[in-house]
């Protein structure tokens, strides 16, 4: 993918959805002008207060005007949480995969770590409309030696076109924008204000890699939700201590603006600043898992269902040796409490579809074992051993004895349930079964 500058000389047309293109023609179109010369009139504005200072922070200018700008370096190598940053240089290709599916690209993109843009805002709302304003936009990437992280930030509306300015020459040469549910909010966020700024949008939209989707594909199940906070110290073993929530960042800077005090923003800045390192970590995370070398201590202690969750994850983009070998690790798993969760069945369904009855076996005995025990019980497991004893393996009378287990529990069930009428379609369709399983037994034995 070229970089995003060599887009901006393409495709002049508004009615496309890409880039965002910077007015080369103030008298173009006479009302988005006039709107953005009044947003972009410079009033005179205070000196920068220590609190501002005390933190790093600068006064920038650039053709569009001022903002604030606050500058971390991290000298590489550099850890956070259990991943080296570094790490990324050697396994970021893999992430080809995610990028694949996530701009619905039929050939691997290059991804290159020093072409990615790590990206993070915080914004005045939680809408995507055109009244939310980001009123900081942190960004990392990488140099040579080290991981950078840059954050902008707007005093008053008339700033704002000079921050996105400065946005667009950081994206310049970057492939990819990385973020935490930044396709459907950071970046559609920020096209509005580009929009809205007197940018038109032009050519081909920048490569994703939105790690929101992949972590609800492994922890959904494991974690009591997947926002980034959890995910970083569940599983990439960060911990951030006092820490202000992105929830509270609209307040507190309404409350900078409503009184001057830069204080207010501090943990705002500290929050957004290890947001854009954890995606530094989180890529690490996730290119090793595609590289097929995962953390070999986390899948040791990993529970049964995330295990699945990862093989088939892994399956999905292609890496089926690792996949295999974490569902024959799985399949040898004897854990009962691990049975309740359910990933059992969808392994021995996995195996059955792919011809291995002799892993799915083992696997729906041992379901069919507990849900005899269970108080609710399901009937997955006795069906499917009741399909497999009659038409693969000929045995009709373990099949009917199955099929009669099957339908002593769905009696058993449906006492327990108010859906009455799924529970009877449920209870027919096991009466037919046995009925039909009676009949071929007794004429094999005549």
């Amino acid at each position: 993918m070229s970089g995003l500058r060599e887009k901006l000389g393409r495709l002049r047309s508004s009615g496309s959805s890409g880039v965002p293109t910077p007015p080369t023609d103030t008298t173009a179109s006479a009302e988005p002008v006039e709107a953005l010369e009044k947003r972009t009139i410079q009033t005179e504005v205070p000196e920068l207060s220590p609190e501002f200072q005390q933190i790093g922070v600068e006064l920038k200018q650039n053709e569009a005007g001022q903002f604030l700008l606050r500058t971390i370096e991290y000298p590489l190598p550099y850890r956070h949480g259990k991943h080296e940053l570094t790490d990324l240089l050697e396994c970021a290709s893999h992430l080809s995969a995610i990028a694949m599916r996530q701009n619905r690209q039929n050939q691997p993109e290059t991804i290159e770590p020093r072409r990615l843009l790590f990206l993070d805002t915080e914004t005045t709302g939680l809408g995507v409309g055109t009244g939310n304003v980001p009123f900081m936009i942190g960004f990392g990437y990488y140099t040579d030696r080290a991981f950078i992280v840059e954050q902008t930030l707007i005093r008053n509306p008339g700033e704002e076109r000079a921050m996105l300015t400065y946005l667009l020459e950081h994206m310049k040469d970057k492939t990819h924008l990385v973020t935490y549910n930044g396709r459907t909010f950071d970046w559609p966020v920020l096209v509005n204000r580009f929009i809205l700024n007197g940018w038109r949008q032009s050519g081909q939209e920048p490569g994703h890699l939105d790690f929101l989707h992949p972590s609800r594909a492994l922890w959904r199940n494991t974690l009591p939700s997947c926002r980034l906070s959890m995910v970083e110290e569940a599983r990439l073993g960060i911990q951030r201590g006092h820490d202000v929530p992105g929830s509270l960042a609209p307040a507190l800077y309404f409350q900078y603006l409503s009184d001057g005090n830069a204080s207010h923003l501090h943990g705002v800045y500290a929050h957004n600043e290890k947001d854009i390192l954890t995606l530094a970590s989180l890529s690490v995370h996730f290119g090793l898992l595609l590289s097929g070398v995962p953390d070999p201590d986390t899948i040791q202690t990993t529970e049964g269902e995330e295990l699945f969750r990862t093989a088939s994850w892994l399956e999905l983009h292609g890496v089926t040796e690792e996949a295999e070998r974490l569902y024959a690790l799985l399949s040898g798993m004897d854990d009962d409490v691990a049975y309740g969760s359910g990933w059992p069945l969808a392994l021995a369904a996995r195996h059955k579809r792919a011809g291995r009855h002799d892993r799915a076996l083992p696997l729906w005995r041992k379901w069919a074992e507990i849900a005899e025990n269970s108080a609710v019980p399901k009937l997955d497991a006795h069906v499917e051993l009741a399909i497999y004893y009659e038409h693969r393996d000929k045995q009709l009378l373990m099949a009917l004895t199955y099929a009669e287990k099957a339908l002593e529990l769905a009696h058993r069930r449906a006492r327990l349930h108010s859906d009455a009428a799924k529970r009877k379609e449920e209870k027919e369709s096991l009466q037919h079964r046995v009925l039909r399983l009676r009949d071929k037994v007794s004429r094999e034995r005549k």
